[in-house]
C-alpha cells in the first residue's frame, strides 16, 4: 500500500511539474483564438423625403421625390468577428506580437481573410509599442468610447454615421471613422494613467500632383471612474468634400487642386458607482481644397457633431442603453459664388435592452432612428440608402456570444 501510495504521489509531481512547464511555454509562446458572433433581424422603414423639385442646399443632392427605404425583413452579421492573436518573448522585456482578424458573415457566404485589423509588431512595457500593417485609427479608438451593448461595431446602433461624416453625398472619403492600410502606428506605455497613440499610413498612390495620405493621433487619461481623450485627424488629398457634393462642383478630376480634410473632438467619459456610466463627445470636421479651383466650385465645408450616451446595468442579467445625437447644417463654400447649407442638420436617438444568459451570450434588442433635414442623407443601414431628406427607422433582435 504504502508503494501504490508513494508511485500515486510521484505521479501527481510529475503531471503537476508538467502542468507547470507548459504553462511557462505558452507565457514565452502564444497563441489565442477569439471572436465575437452577434447576428440580428432587422426591420427597417423610412419616411419624409423631400419632394422631387424641390430646393436643397447648395452642396446636397436633387430630391428623388419618394422614399427608398423598403419595408422588408433583413439579417446582418455586423463586424461579426474571428481572430488569431499571439507573442513571443524575445528577452529584454521585448516581445514579438501579432493579429489576424477576419469578418465573418454567418448569414451569407462571401467572408474575406484578415479584412479587419491585422498586423505585426513589437511590444515593450517600458517603451510602448509599433504595429505594422492595417489598423483603425486612434482618433476611430479614442472617441465614442462607451460601445453600445457591445454590438455597435458595424451596426446600425453605431453613433460614427452622424458623428464622423458628412450629411451630403454617400462616399466614404468623407469619414473619419477609418480603419487605414498600409499603416504603422506608436502606442505608448501608460504613464499614471494617460497614454497616447499615432499612426501614419499611405495609400501608395501618390502621383507627381497628388499625395494621399492619413495622419491621426490621440491622447487619453484614464483613473478610476473617469476616462478624458483628445483626437486628431488629417487627410491629405483624400477629397471628402469634391467626391460629395454634386458632380459639377466637384473638384476631384483637377489635378490643379488639393484637399485637407481635418478634424478633432474630445471625449469625457465617468462611471456612476456600479450601474451607471454617461459619456459626451464633441466632433468638429473641416473639409478644405485648394489651388486652381473654377468659379462654382466646391471650396470648404465644416460642421460640428455633439453626442450623450447613458449605460446602465440594472442587474447581473440586464442591461439598456440610450444616446441622442445632434449634428448641425454647418457652413460652406464654393469660389465666386454664393454657398448655403439649409436642411443638412439631422439628429438621431438609439436605445437597446440586453438581457445576459451568461458573461459572453445574451439576447439585445436594439431601436434607432435616424431624423435627417431636407437636404441630408445620412444613413445607417448597410443594405440600403435613403432619398434626400428621408428618415429611417430600425428595429432589430439578435444574439451575441464571444469567445
Amino acid at each position: 500500500m504504502q508503494k501504490k501510495a508513494l508511485v500515486v504521489a510521484l505521479g501527481a509531481a510529475l503531471v503537476v511539474q508538467g502542468a507547470f512547464a507548459q504553462k511557462k511555454a505558452e507565457s514565452d509562446s502564444a497563441v489565442v483564438l477569439y471572436g465575437k458572433v452577434y447576428p440580428e433581424l432587422i426591420w427597417p422603414s423610412g419616411s419624409g423625403a423631400t419632394p422631387a423639385g424641390a430646393t436643397t442646399c447648395t452642396i446636397c443632392g436633387t430630391p428623388e421625390g419618394e422614399g427608398s427605404i423598403i419595408k422588408r425583413t433583413e439579417m446582418e452579421s455586423s463586424n461579426t468577428r474571428f481572430g488569431v492573436r499571439g507573442h513571443e518573448k524575445l528577452g529584454s522585456n521585448l516581445k514579438a506580437i501579432f493579429q489576424l482578424e477576419t469578418e465573418f458573415h454567418v448569414d451569407s457566404n462571401d467572408s474575406r481573410f484578415a479584412r479587419r485589423n491585422s498586423f505585426v509588431g513589437l511590444a515593450s512595457k517600458s517603451w510602448g509599442t509599433v504595429k505594422l500593417g492595417r489598423m483603425d485609427t486612434p482618433f476611430k479608438d479614442y472617441g465614442l468610447d462607451l460601445s453600445f451593448l457591445g454590438v455597435s461595431s458595424g451596426n446600425f446602433v453605431s453613433p460614427s454615421d452622424l458623428t464622423r461624416k458628412t450629411g451630403f453625398g454617400t462616399n466614404s472619403a468623407s469619414s473619419f471613422h477609418l480603419r487605414r492600410e498600409n499603416a504603422v502606428q506608436y502606442e505608448s506605455p501608460s504613464f499614471g494613467g494617460v497614454e497616447f497613440a499615432v499612426q501614419y499610413s499611405t495609400n501608395e498612390a501618390k502621383t507627381a500632383t497628388r499625395n494621399p495620405e492619413v495622419v491621426s493621433m490621440g491622447i487619453a487619461y484614464e483613473k478610476g471612474p473617469l476616462y478624458l481623450a483628445l483626437a486628431y485627424e488629417q487627410h491629405s488629398d483624400l477629397f471628402g468634400g469634391s467626391r460629395n457634393v454634386r458632380s459639377s462642383q466637384s473638384n476631384f478630376s483637377n489635378q490643379a487642386v488639393s484637399s485637407d480634410d481635418r478634424a478633432v473632438q474630445a471625449t469625457a467619459k465617468v462611471k456612476l458607482g456600479k450601474i451607471h456610466t454617461i459619456e459626451a463627445d464633441y466632433i468638429r470636421k473641416e473639409y478644405e481644397e485648394s489651388g486652381a479651383i473654377a468659379a462654382g466650385r466646391f471650396q470648404s465645408y465644416e460642421n460640428n457633431a455633439w453626442l450623450v450616451n447613458w449605460q446602465a446595468k440594472w442587474a447581473p442579467r440586464l442591461a439598456t442603453q440610450l444616446y441622442y445625437i445632434r449634428a448641425d447644417k454647418g457652413s460652406c463654400s464654393l469660389v465666386a459664388a454664393a454657398c448655403n447649407t439649409d436642411g443638412l442638420e439631422s439628429s438621431q436617438w438609439t436605445a437597446g435592452l440586453a438581457y445576459y444568459f451568461s458573461r459572453r451570450t445574451y439576447l439585445f434588442v436594439l431601436a434607432s432612428e435616424i431624423r435627417n433635414g431636407y437636404s441630408a442623407r445620412f444613413n445607417n443601414s448597410n443594405q440600403q440608402e435613403p432619398s434626400v431628406g428621408e428618415d429611417v427607422r430600425q428595429i432589430a433582435v439578435g444574439l451575441h456570444t464571444s469567445f
